[in-house]
């Protein structure tokens, strides 16, 4: 497994070391308002496959990944739905929170467990908290960057 990591100049979703990383999971190109020309030249892709990257423990189901973050530390989380599809009427019990260290893709914490039934969307905030939705219970979770729930938003069906 790996995914696509670019250092980038302009836009960025991760600072650290002096470097700007970009973090996709499917990022197959770019998107436009407009088809190609005719006289677009063909681009090399500027992006490359980081293999290894990132690493789970063995044993651990990874997936699928349903959206990434970064925090202000520059750790990558990823909220996952641990094998599960979507359509649960019950909370995931394995972690659906994943942390890396952006440049090791070593797996630094994880939790969510027994919380999310389909954990779809994932952002951290300029105060370091993490906003979570669930997109199977209609809400939407304020969490610290320990996975500690702070406040809830919405009513599960």
């Amino acid at each position: 497994m790996g995914w696509l990591l670019r250092n980038a100049t302009s836009v960025s979703c991760a600072q650290r070391g002096g470097r700007r990383w970009l973090v996709g999971l499917t990022l197959a190109g770019a998107c436009t308002s407009r088809p190609p020309a005719a006289d677009d030249a063909p681009v090399a892709p500027p992006y490359a496959v980081a293999d290894g990257w990132p690493r789970v423990p063995d044993g651990m189901v990874f997936g699928p990944a349903l959206d990434v973050a970064v925090d202000a530390r520059g750790r990558v989380l990823v909220s996952h739905a641990a094998g599960r599809t979507s359509g649960n009427d019950a909370p995931i019990s394995e972690p659906t929170i994943l942390v890396f260290d952006p440049e090791t893709g070593e797996l630094l914490d994880a939790w969510g467990e027994g919380l999310f039934f389909y954990p779809h969307g994932i952002e951290v905030d300029r105060n370091d908290f993490v906003w979570v939705t669930d997109s199977e219970q209609n809400r939407v979770f304020k969490l610290t960057a320990e996975g500690d729930v702070v406040m809830t938003l919405g009513e599960a069906p």
